[in-house]
C-alpha cells in the first residue's frame, strides 16, 4: 500500500494504518448538484493521527459524466473542512488531460492526480514474480488492452498508412443519402469532428443526431470491439440524467423491439450514461457483396426507416 501510494500516486507517506478500500460509494447530492456522486473507489487510511481520503475515478471507454470530477471535488471539499487530507485520482486508459484549476475550482486543499492504466500495469510488473494473484491481474489487464506497451506493431503501421482511406470509406457510408434521410427524420447530425472525439473516448466512429435537450440521440456508424471485426450499427439511445420521462422512452423502445426482432436493448439495467436499443451487424457480413459501401448504406437506410416508426407513434419523446 505504501509503495503504491508513493510510487504511483505520488503521495509520500511513511505508514498507512486502519486502511479501507470500498467501491461504488454513493455520496448524496449537495444542494447545488443535479445528482448523487459515486466514485469508482474510495481509499481511506491514517498516517499517525492524520486521516486521508482518496477518490479514484477510472474511465475505460466511457465519457465523463455531467460535472463528474467537479462534483467529486465538492464532496472532498466537505471532507477537508473536517480535517482530512484529500486526493482526487483520475485514471484513464488513454490520454484525457484535465485542467486541475477547473476541476478543483476553489478547493485549494485538494490534490488532483491524473494517471494512465499503463502506469498501474508497470508498477504491478514488479510484483509478478512473487505474487501469483498479481500475475493473474496482469494477464487480465493485457487481455483487455490496459498494458499499453507503447510500441507500434507492423499491423499498427499498416493501419496508419491506410488511415485516410479507411476514414473516407466510413464517412461515405454515413454521408450522402444516409445523411439526407437521417436529417429528414431526426434533424441534422452534429459536426463531423465529433466522430473523432467519439472514436477516442467511446471506441466508435459514428454520425449522431442529438434530439431535444440532448436527452436522446439517433446514431449510425461503426463500433470497435474485441472481436476480429467491428460492428455496423444503428442505435436509439437516451441519457437518463437529461431525460426526465425516460420510463416512457424505455416503454416505447420495448414496444418497438416487440415487432422488430433484429433490434436489441443494451445497458438498460446498468449505470452507464447512455443506454437504449440498437440493430447491429458485423462488418464481415457485408464483405461478400461487390460494393461494401452501398450495402452498408442500404442497411443504415432500412434501419433508420424502421426507427422513424418510434417517432411517429411517440411524438412527445424529446424529438427535434
Amino acid at each position: 500500500m505504501i509503495d503504491f501510494l508513493g510510487k504511483v500516486l505520488e503521495i509520500p507517506v511513511q505508514e498507512a494504518e486502519h486502511s479501507s478500500i470500498t467501491t461504488q460509494v454513493t455520496f448524496p447530492a449537495l444542494p447545488h448538484h443535479q445528482m448523487d456522486s459515486r466514485p469508482d473507489m474510495v481509499i481511506r487510511f491514517y498516517e499517525g493521527y492524520k486521516p486521508y481520503v482518496l477518490f479514484v475515478e477510472s474511465k475505460l471507454g466511457s465519457p465523463e459524466g455531467t460535472d463528474q470530477l467537479s462534483r467529486y471535488a465538492d464532496h472532498l471539499g466537505v471532507l477537508t473542512n473536517q480535517g482530512m487530507k484529500c486526493y482526487l485520482i483520475y485514471l484513464t486508459q488513454h490520454s484525457d488531460e484535465k485542467d486541475a484549476s477547473l476541476v478543483l475550482a476553489n478547493h485549494n486543499n485538494i490534490v488532483f492526480r491524473q494517471l494512465r492504466w499503463f502506469q498501474i500495469f508497470k508498477w504491478m510488473k514488479q510484483l509478478e514474480s512473487k505474487n501469483f494473484y498479481a500475475s493473474k491481474v496482469l494477464d487480465y489487464m493485457e487481455e483487455i488492452g490496459l498494458e499499453d506497451n507503447r510500441q507500434f506493431t507492423p499491423v499498427d503501421v499498416y493501419a496508419i498508412q491506410n488511415m485516410n482511406r479507411l476514414q473516407r470509406m466510413m464517412d461515405e457510408c454515413m454521408d450522402g443519402v444516409v445523411d439526407g434521410v437521417m436529417t429528414k427524420y431526426f434533424g441534422k447530425a452534429i459536426q463531423q469532428s465529433n466522430r473523432h472525439t467519439q472514436l477516442k473516448y467511446m471506441e466508435r466512429y459514428v454520425k449522431a443526431s442529438e434530439q431535444e435537450g440532448r436527452a436522446t440521440e439517433v446514431v449510425v456508424g461503426f463500433y470497435l470491439t474485441d472481436d476480429d471485426y467491428p460492428i455496423v450499427s444503428v442505435a436509439y439511445e437516451f441519457c437518463e440524467g437529461r431525460c426526465p420521462n425516460f420510463p416512457k422512452v424505455v416503454a416505447a423502445m420495448h414496444n418497438f423491439i416487440a415487432t422488430h426482432s433484429d433490434w436489441k436493448t443494451f445497458d438498460l439495467n446498468t449505470d452507464v450514461e447512455w443506454k437504449g436499443i440498437s440493430c447491429d451487424r458485423r462488418l464481415v457480413d457485408f464483405l461478400h457483396h461487390e460494393d461494401h459501401i452501398n450495402e452498408i448504406q442500404k442497411f443504415f437506410l432500412e434501419k433508420l426507416n424502421e426507427l422513424h416508426d418510434i417517432k411517429v407513434k411517440n411524438p412527445d419523446l424529446h424529438w427535434k
